[in-house]
């Protein structure tokens, strides 16, 4: 499940990734009619899918399941992204997905992969442009 203040905090860093040579690509996994309510709430202009089927995410291994959305962790991530003016706004796609960060290329070579653990587990920015200098 990606994240609306992830995506905000990535868009925020756009020209860092730009002076890196690096395409940002959003894949979320919600129905297509969440693309234009997404994009307005992040600001993110970028390349943006979605893969309602997860198949993306079952490839990539990243993390479903209950144990990813319940704890303390998760709570303190919805407590930080509604300080931040990113709320919830009713569920969008699987809600026990979890999404991740990957950064690839050039040449199809994987140089990064960030596989989300809990609900609001991101990587910091920082260490997803650092990936893109390789």
């Amino acid at each position: 499940m990606i994240s609306r203040r992830q995506v905000a905090d990535l868009n925020k860093n756009m020209k860092a990734f730009k002076k890196k040579n690096a395409q940002l690509v959003v894949i979320g996994n919600g129905p297509e009619h969440f693309i234009t309510p997404f994009r307005e709430d992040t600001g993110y202009k970028g390349p943006l899918f979605t893969d309602p089927s997860l198949e993306t995410y079952k490839i990539l291994d990243f993390k479903k399941g209950l144990t990813s959305v319940i704890g303390l962790n998760p709570l303190k991530a919805g407590i930080r992204a509604l300080s931040t003016g990113f709320l919830q706004k009713g569920i969008q796609g699987p809600p026990l997905q979890q999404g991740g960060v990957l950064v690839v290329g050039p040449g199809n070579i994987v140089h990064y992969v960030y596989r989300s653990q809990k609900a609001g587990d991101h990587p910091p920015t920082e260490e997803v442009l650092q990936a893109c200098a390789l």
